[in-house]
């Protein structure tokens, strides 16, 4: 056997070819051995991505400008002609001049909720009391009386500004010195709008509607219960506010009433470019439009969620989105094989689904080889009746096809690896058992088996005594055959759906790609398993090339 193994390596080593394979054999054994430390990501995982977006709204024409920022912007807010400033998670700050976004530093990674900007001015407002005062090209972190979260904030021209939050708080800067103003609610307030130092509405849960006078608020009566999330002014006798459900609040000279809008899906923020159109935008992608006293829906062609709205009067801003399924992603740093369409990592797929081609592979090879091996050394040894009926067995297994003979399987149990190996092995080793059998009858007639029957050996040990060990070589050249069929059956029934549910492969995975229709333009989801599987079997192939040189001696001659 020593001897065996040596003429093995010998053979393989002075085969270019077969070295190659050998070499793509261990290094595909050994990322499977080591998948969970190579795979970057969960398999069964939905990868997230979360960015800031702007939709545009130029007269009729709307446009989408992904990845302004890193993270989900919440609110943005006009500071003259073309010139926008956002806010959003993780204390990010954008703004938009001379064309381009760009990131601005802040002092804080709370998420910012609100931001007003004015007379070249800006104040955001978050979580957990955070005020960010921005002059002079830079923010500034203010100390405020509350450590409440803050969800709304407005600015005049002149500098006085009311930020309003949780449980019903309120806080107003005035000469430079902010202050606690108590309000007759306890309830979130998540927006407010301060159209003059001493006038103002504060909006909030359960259709909350305060109105500032300039020193304090009384609450007024609200024609709807819902939650309302914005509130705008155009001036003091024309106003909006938003909220769930599509709701939809109109202020007229001192009176709100309720108007029915074009969606029913929540609406987040709300801007009037005049005193009779309004723009407003909600989850979903939602955006809608008064004009002429009608509301109609503006498709955006777009489906994550907005969360503030601006305009300067000529254009308008939107941003938001929130964390997204990072769907049919490109390759790139984050994902080598980019993403699937519920956002799973294909490279991790691919990696762990090695796992799967290389245990069918050499299970069902060896099962094949043991099973063929067998009947072919019985069959060519014992001949007359015993071969006859083996030889029969053979030809009914000829005439099985593979795909049909695993559906079969599969309604008997259930789909699942154990499927693929049994319908490989049990039904592969016909080829094997033919070969082994031609191989044995020669033997056979030899002096050494004659010799051995004379000596009373009985028939077992002259079969795997004697005439065993001739067939060795023959039969590892089967066994690389063989696995390398079985890779290709594998990933063939688990691409029809007849493989594990639950597991990954390289066939399971060109399985997933088929069936979300996305196969034909996302390639980056079908060349790198189809690529290993055609690595694998060719590599094996070219292993069979030295064993074959084994097997039959007169090649090497050649």
């Amino acid at each position: 056997m020593r001897e065996l193994f040596l003429l093995l390596w010998r053979s393989i080593t002075e085969d270019r070819l077969a070295t190659f394979g050998v070499i793509v054999v261990v290094l595909l054994v050994t990322v499977a051995l080591f998948a969970p430390l190579l795979a970057t990501h969960d398999p069964y995982a939905m990868t997230e991505r979360v960015e800031g977006t702007a939709l545009w709204v130029r007269g009729e024409r709307v446009s989408i400008e992904e990845g302004i920022a890193a993270d989900t912007l919440y609110s943005v807010s006009a500071d003259g002609p073309e010139n926008y400033i956002a806010a959003g998670a993780g204390g990010a700050v954008v703004r938009y001049e001379e064309g381009s976004w760009s990131d601005i530093e802040t002092p804080t990674t709370e998420t910012l909720r609100a931001i007003s900007a004015a007379g070249g001015r800006s104040i955001t407002v978050g979580h957990n009391g955070t005020v960010l005062w921005y002059t002079d090209g830079e923010f500034e972190q203010v100390d405020v009386p509350s450590s409440a979260d803050l969800f709304g904030v407005s600015l005049t021209d002149d500098g006085t500004a009311l930020a309003v939050g949780e449980d019903g708080t309120v806080l107003h800067l005035d000469d430079g010195r902010w202050t606690v103003i108590e309000v007759p609610v306890a309830r979130d307030l998540t927006a407010v709008a301060l159209i003059a130092p001493d006038y103002g509405y504060a909006v909030g849960a359960r259709g909350t509607l305060l109105r500032f006078n300039g020193a304090d608020f009384e609450e007024v009566a609200s024609p709807t219960f819902r939650d309302l999330l914005n509130v705008t002014f155009y001036d003091r006798s024309a106003g909006y506010a938003v909220g769930e459900r599509g709701t939809v609040l109109r202020y007229r000279d001192g009176e709100w009433s309720e108007e029915q809008g074009a969606l029913t899906r929540t609406l987040r923020s709300i801007a009037m470019v005049s005193a009779e159109e309004v723009q407003v935008v909600g989850t979903h992608g939602d955006m809608m439009r008064r004009v002429d006293g009608t509301w109609q829906q503006v498709a955006t062609g777009y489906s994550r969620h907005f969360r503030g709205i601006t305009s300067d009067g000529e254009t308008t801003v939107v941003v938001g989105t929130d964390p997204y399924i990072n769907s049919l992603a490109r390759p790139s740093a984050d994902h080598f094989f980019g993403t699937t369409h519920n956002g799973r990592d294909i490279y991790s797929q691919v990696i762990h689904g090695s796992r799967t081609a290389l245990l069918v592979g050499f299970v069902a090879a060896v099962m094949v080889t043991v099973i063929g091996t067998n009947v072919g050394l019985f069959s060519g040894y014992l001949r007359g009746r015993t071969d006859n009926v083996l030889m029969r067995i053979v030809d009914i297994m000829y005439a099985l096809p593979l795909e049909p003979f695993a559906m079969v399987l599969v309604l008997l149990w259930r789909p699942g690896i154990h499927i693929i190996i049994l319908a490989v092995g049990l039904l592969t080793w016909r080829t094997t058992a033919r070969i082994i059998r031609s191989q044995v009858l020669s033997l056979a007639d030899r002096p050494f088996v004659k010799a051995a029957r004379i000596a009373g050996a009985s028939p077992l040990r002259i079969i795997y005594k004697h005439i065993a060990p001739n067939v060795l070589p023959l039969a590892f050249l089967q066994l690389a055959v063989a696995m390398a069929f079985a890779i290709t059956a594998e990933a063939t029934l688990s691409f029809l759906g007849l493989g594990p549910p639950r597991l990954y492969s390289w066939g399971t995975i060109l399985h997933q790609a088929r069936l979300s229709g996305a196969w034909r333009t996302a390639w980056w989801w079908v060349v790198p398993p189809g690529l290993l599987i055609m690595l694998s079997v060719v590599s094996v192939f070219f292993i069979s090339r030295a064993l074959e040189v084994i097997a039959n001696p007169r090649l090497s001659r050649r």
